[in-house]
């Protein structure tokens, strides 16, 4: 058994973002002090982390009125969501067939899997209507040969989406829960308004044991298209 198996993907996630206490600190670094493959595996952590956060930390859009259109802009959102899926799956190992890499087809269709995770950080009513018009749009469209599975996480002010109290959007969200897409709230935002004093109400049946970073990293390592609205 390699001595890095006493730690699980999840403790070593909680090392990187800083997260676990001195003393359970302390066990990993020394342990990755002395075993090569585990300092590997949170070396892949650290840039996996790095690259999502250049995907969908692209911070304010200045001049943006409303959600972008679903022209060529998509287009262009896709080919960015590919080349970031090929430098994720790099760095984890999981595309290393061949030392050039996958082919242009090969890109192409991992640009149009059939699970999407969609993220929402932005306040604006638009931008929330415009996520849910994309997971109803994915529905619509799924391929004949088996379901398309569509999740959509919320963070910063677009935790508002799923703030109970807050979100204009209640019945929408209720509809596309019975069609089974997935709501997840991240955690780290419902931390902060907390220590705020801000009671937070999520609408039923919305997740919350994620980061959104984290959600995102996991369904892009599993092969999902994310898209930011």
């Amino acid at each position: 058994m390699n001595r890095d198996e006493r730690f699980s993907e999840e403790q070593l996630n909680a090392f990187v973002d800083g997260e676990l206490d001195p003393e359970e600190k302390q066990r990993v670094f020394s342990a990755s002090s002395h075993d090569e493959e585990l300092d590997q595996r949170l070396c892949k952590q650290r840039k996996v982390k790095e690259l999502v956060k250049m995907g969908y930390e692209d911070g304010p859009r200045p001049g943006r009125k409303g959600p972008a259109p679903l022209g060529r802009g998509s287009l262009f959102g896709r080919a960015l969501v590919a080349s970031l899926l090929l430098a994720v799956g790099m760095a984890l190992g999981f595309l290393g067939r061949t030392a050039v890499g996958p082919t242009a087809d090969e890109v192409l269709v991992a640009a149009e899997p059939a699970s999407y995770l969609l993220h929402v950080a932005s306040g604006a009513p638009e931008d929330m209507a415009a996520a849910l018009r994309r997971a109803e749009h994915l529905l619509a469209s799924a391929p004949d040969d088996g379901p398309r599975h569509v999740e959509i996480v919320a963070n910063e002010q677009g935790l508002n989406l799923l703030r109970s109290d807050v979100t204009q959007f209640a019945s929408e969200i209720s509809l596309l829960q019975a069609h089974d897409v997935v709501f997840y709230a991240c955690s780290k935002t419902i931390q902060r308004l907390e220590e705020r004093g801000v009671e937070v109400r999520l609408v039923p049946h919305t997740i919350a044991d994620y980061t959104a970073l984290d959600r995102v990293v996991l369904r892009m390592q599993e092969g999902w298209t994310y898209e930011k609205i």
